[in-house]
């Protein structure tokens, strides 16, 4: 392993032997593996990394791509099938905050074991033990068993627990979902310090935002395997496009089964009927949903406005206007009289959902994005209904005649 790197893989795989049966389990485990049905999954295969020491490597990817797998076979949770890794110095893996800590022990005995289990000795770890506790914000429950914590709690303190004995590399699986929006915001702060004082860091998250923020460089895995690697910001737009892709191509109905509910059509049109692409904030819009169903299933529809950067930023509903959809198809049409988005682009998307509006049967989204402009300085996402008044404030001296009288 060269001296300059912290983690080094080579080819590195891991696989899942799945089983037809609990009795093909038992043959196998009776047989040395000789007999009984089953499957290789390979959740990694040929994954190389070479990660400097200092450095901030961000790793993104679909659910089931192998992000976590990667990150438990680094941090030494579970081993290889295939290849080889070494890491330098000391590791701290943050894959599930709070995973190990015993119910009925107290956070203070819980960090005391923890530490020791990790090879700390134990004058080290009580010693640490203060700064671990108030960086949790436990100190006033830190003898009271875990169990009687929220889960919120039980993650600062996990969160806590692995940074507080100064680890050289840190290994984080989503670790800012950790507790409330102000303690998150004291992990990232606390990430971006270990940062600055040379920690090397491999982080996976599902947003982008945070790996393009706290990383110089990335992978992306798809299907366990190596999609790209390289500067941050090029791995992840890359990735962010694929996901688009996808996303487009999750409207093709040709998988769906015969008979199912489906969207056959979203469109945005104008005061006269013209289909468009390009409005203006305040413009009166339909957007026309054509949908069909084979079943007698009764059907919810909701249309949602999807900003760029995949943010939600307005849905209306069937549901909520006490409506419902009823035959075999038809088309919905939802007429908004005066836009209230402000200038941006968005994805039009339909979702056709069951009579409670739980399932999603099928989604689509409006061949093109729809271009909303602005032409006034108004800043934000929509333009709010409201009404200004301006009352004059009484003068002392009226104050003071109106007491008198």
């Amino acid at each position: 392993m060269a001296a300059d790197l912290a983690i080094e893989a080579r080819g590195l795989g891991k696989r899942y032997r799945t089983y037809a049966s609990p009795g093909a389990r038992v043959m196998a485990g009776l047989t040395g593996g000789r007999r009984g049905a089953f499957r290789d999954l390979w959740a990694l295969s040929g994954v190389d990394l070479a990660l400097p020491r200092g450095a901030a490597y961000g790793v993104v990817g679909a659910n089931g791509a192998g992000k976590s797998t990667l990150l438990k076979v680094l941090s030494g949770t579970t081993a290889p099938s295939a290849g080889a890794y070494r890491t330098a110095g000391r590791v701290a893996g943050l894959l599930e905050l709070g995973a190990g800590f015993h119910p009925d022990f107290t956070a203070r005995e819980n960090v005391l074991l923890n530490g020791v289990l990790l090879g700390h000795p134990r004058r080290v770890v009580a010693s640490r033990l203060d700064a671990i506790l108030d960086f949790a914000e436990l100190r006033d429950v830190a003898d009271e068993p875990v169990r009687t914590y929220s889960t919120g709690m039980a993650m600062r303190l996990g969160f806590a627990a692995a940074l507080g004995f100064e680890p050289e590399v840190l290994i984080l699986d989503e670790v800012f979902a950790v507790g409330d929006q102000r303690f998150q915001k004291k992990c990232a702060d606390r990430l971006l310090a270990e940062r600055a004082a040379g920690r090397t860091i491999l982080f996976c998250s599902h947003s982008l935002y945070d790996v393009r923020t706290l990383c110089d460089e990335a992978l992306w895995l798809a299907d366990g395997r190596v999609a790209a690697s390289g500067p941050a910001n090029v791995v992840t737009n890359r990735y962010a496009a694929w996901q688009d892709e996808r996303a487009a191509d999750a409207d093709a109905d040709d998988d769906l089964p015969a008979r199912w509910p489906r969207i056959a059509r979203v469109a945005v049109h104008d005061a006269k009927g013209r289909e468009t692409s390009e409005v203006a904030s305040g413009d009166s819009i339909e957007v026309r949903v054509d949908w069909t169903n084979g079943g007698d299933e009764t059907l919810q529809l909701g249309v949602g406005f999807v900003r760029q950067d995949q943010v939600l930023c307005a849905a209306l509903g069937t549901r909520f206007d006490g409506l419902a959809l009823e035959g075999a198809g038809g088309t919905a049409c939802l007429s908004l009289p005066r836009l209230a988005l402000l200038a941006g682009t968005f994805r039009v998307v339909a979702y056709l959902f069951d009579e409670h509006g739980l399932h999603r049967y099928h989604e689509r989204g409006a061949g093109r994005d729809l271009v909303v402009n602005n032409d006034t300085d108004e800043v934000g996402l929509v333009r709010l209904d409201h009404a200004w008044a301006l009352e004059p404030r009484a003068t002392r001296a009226g104050t003071a005649r109106e007491d008198a009288a």
